[in-house]
This record gives C-alpha cells, sequence and structure tokens, in this order.
C-alpha cells in the first residue's frame, strides 16, 4: 500500500509539470545602436530633410539646420545652427541617436565630436543630379528601415521626370527658354546660380538653358552679367521675393530694369537649394512657367 501510494505521488507530479507553462525566454540584450523606430534624428539639408519627411519618418525628427526650415513641415523643429556651422552641445542636447547629413555639413572637427559621443553620424552626397538624388532616397530609406517607401518614391520621381521629357520633345519653339536663377542674401545682396548648382539643374530637367554658363556655384549678381546673359525667365525661390520688394522692386535691380521681355517664374525654396524626392513636381512647375501667358503686358 505504501509503494502504491509513493507510485502515485510520482505520477501526479509528472503530469503536474507537464501542463505547466514553459519558462519566459531569457530577454535579449540591448542593441548596440538605437533601433530604427527608436532612432532620434537630426537631419541637416533640405534635401536630406525633405526625403525623411517624404518616407514618413518625421516623427522621428528632434531637430534640424537651418536651411532646412524651407521645408513647412520642419518650420518648428528645434534649430541646431547652420549645416556649415553645427554646434554638437546642441545636436547632444535634444538626444540625438543618429545624425543624417548632407556632406556640406560641418565642421569636420563637430562631426568626430558627435561620433566620440556616441551618435551615428550618416553623410549623404549631396551632387546635384538625379543619380544623387536617387542614391540618397535609397540609402536614407535602408537606415530608416522604409525600403519599399523610397523605391516608391524613386518610382514616382523617374515618372515625374519622365513626364517633363516628354512635355519637352512635345514643345513647339525650337528654342529652348534662357534662365536665369537668383536668389536674395539679404536686402540688398541677389545671388545667380551658375553651372553646377540645383536650380541649374532644374532648368536643364524642364527643357531650358541656364543663362550662366561661365562659372559654378553661386556668385553676387553684376549688372554686366544679367545684360550679358539676356534671360527669357527669372527663377526665383519664393522667399527671396519679399526682400527684393516684390516683383516689383526686382524689375528695378541694376541690370534687370536694362533687360526687357523677362518673366518670374518661383518654386519652393526647398527645390531651388536642392534636388529632393519631389524634384518631378518642380520641374513641372518651371515648365508651366514656361508656357503661361506675360503678365502686366510683360
Amino acid at each position: 500500500m505504501v509503494l502504491a501510494r509513493g507510485v502515485s505521488a510520482v505520477f501526479l507530479a509528472v503530469a503536474s509539470l507537464a501542463h505547466a507553462a514553459p519558462p519566459a525566454p531569457a530577454k535579449p540584450q540591448a542593441a548596440a545602436t538605437a533601433p530604427v523606430s527608436a532612432a532620434k534624428l537630426v537631419t541637416i539639408g533640405p534635401a536630406v530633410t525633405e526625403t525623411v519627411f517624404a518616407l514618413g519618418a518625421g516623427g522621428q525628427v528632434v531637430g534640424v539646420d537651418d536651411t532646412s526650415l524651407a521645408l513647412e513641415s520642419a518650420r518648428k523643429m528645434p534649430k541646431v545652427g547652420y549645416q556649415r556651422a553645427l554646434s554638437s552641445e546642441a545636436i547632444i542636447a535634444l538626444g540625438t541617436t543618429r545624425l543624417l547629413a548632407s556632406e556640406e555639413a560641418g565642421p569636420p572637427g563637430v562631426l568626430e565630436q558627435l561620433k566620440a559621443a556616441g551618435v551615428e553620424v550618416v553623410v549623404l552626397s549631396n551632387k546635384p543630379t538625379v543619380d544623387a538624388t536617387r542614391e540618397r532616397i535609397r540609402t536614407l530609406a535602408k537606415h530608416l528601415g522604409k525600403v519599399e517607401q523610397g523605391e516608391v518614391l524613386v518610382k514616382q520621381l523617374d515618372a515625374d521626370l519622365r513626364k517633363a521629357s516628354e512635355r519637352t520633345a512635345a514643345r513647339k519653339d525650337a528654342k529652348p527658354p534662357r534662365v536665369l536663377g537668383l536668389y536674395a542674401r539679404g536686402a540688398n545682396v541677389l545671388m545667380v546660380a551658375g553651372a553646377g548648382t540645383a536650380a541649374g539643374e532644374l532648368v536643364t530637367l524642364a527643357g531650358g538653358v541656364n543663362a550662366i554658363a561661365g562659372y559654378g556655384g553661386h556668385k553676387p549678381l553684376t549688372a554686366e552679367a544679367v545684360i550679358e546673359a539676356a534671360p527669357d525667365f527669372i527663377l526665383m525661390p519664393a522667399s527671396s521675393l519679399e526682400p527684393m520688394g516684390g516683383e516689383a522692386g526686382l524689375a528695378n535691380t541694376p541690370g534687370l530694369s536694362q533687360v526687357k521681355g523677362w518673366r518670374l517664374i518661383t518654386v519652393d525654396d526647398v527645390h531651388f537649394m536642392g534636388l529632393g524626392p519631389h524634384l518631378g513636381g518642380a520641374v513641372g512647375r518651371l515648365q508651366d512657367g514656361f508656357v503661361a501667358p506675360a503678365r502686366d503686358g510683360k
């Protein structure tokens, strides 16, 4: 009888263990770098910032540089300074885990300080080309865990540019319009967009010709250069008109006042400054301006 009771007790114990909940799995150790969903981003450069927001990651952005304020979605974000003169203290103070920056970002010492502080620094090309734009979209999409969204943006960009190319080919006039890209640096200083600039590439993609071909980058406007350029159109970021006193004030600028018949086209500031994922829309706006009727007898 005693033996039977002992066997019964052992059987019940084994059965109880069989039905017991399995032990909880051990918690994985924290990753060395912050996961995509937890990353706190600071974005530097308008094209980078525009792309991050277009990928749907704007909610992770905790700060931007001054040039990114051209984007309406970024205007209320904390600012970390001008892209070429960043402050590591301001960036670290925001709890930043990842810096996504145009190659113009600096100075280099600040980027090294951020790396030493544990911030992941990702530097992206800022070349004003369509290929670089595609690469930037895909690189950012990979870092943000949004590869599929990145491919959607690239496909839309390519479709918009194909449409723009077809529109240029169908244009009846044989002579491409000459376009002078200008932006205001202060109330009395106009800068010209020469070769190798985002504005110059925008003009080319729209089927126009950059009226300034003798130099690259941006240089101060001179009356002689405007007269020699003989532009059919003036391309400006929208925010540059106000410091110049509107279109009427622009028309009184030395050089522009002596060239007759030009017309004004404005684009969003971010599209004048960099080639972002919505480049195709900016090209279309410029093409619309080429065929729009003249205003005020111009």
